[in-house]
């Protein structure tokens, strides 16, 4: 299974989408809310330039945020774990 990341903020309708969608593909994942640990920031942004939310990374690589990580469902890229 790959490791999941994702950075969310409060509020943020993508981030809910795309950890249900995550939720839903049985895919566990690690996630970061910027605002209840503002430390994360900094580190999300020496990781990506991207300063949308969410910010996903699999595999410790930045896929961008739901929109990309739906394209990646719909292209079957997200499979659910055995």
């Amino acid at each position: 299974m790959s490791k999941i990341e994702i950075y969310t903020r409060p509020g943020c309708g993508y981030c809910t989408h795309a950890k249900r969608l995550l939720t839903h593909k049985g895919l566990k994942f690690v996630e970061s809310d910027v605002y209840q640990h503002p430390e994360n920031i900094k580190q999300l942004h020496a990781r990506t330039s991207g300063r949308t939310y969410p910010q996903i990374f699999i595999e410790d690589i930045s896929i961008g945020g739901f929109t990309e990580l739906l394209a990646k469902e719909q292209n079957g890229l997200l499979a659910k774990p055995r």
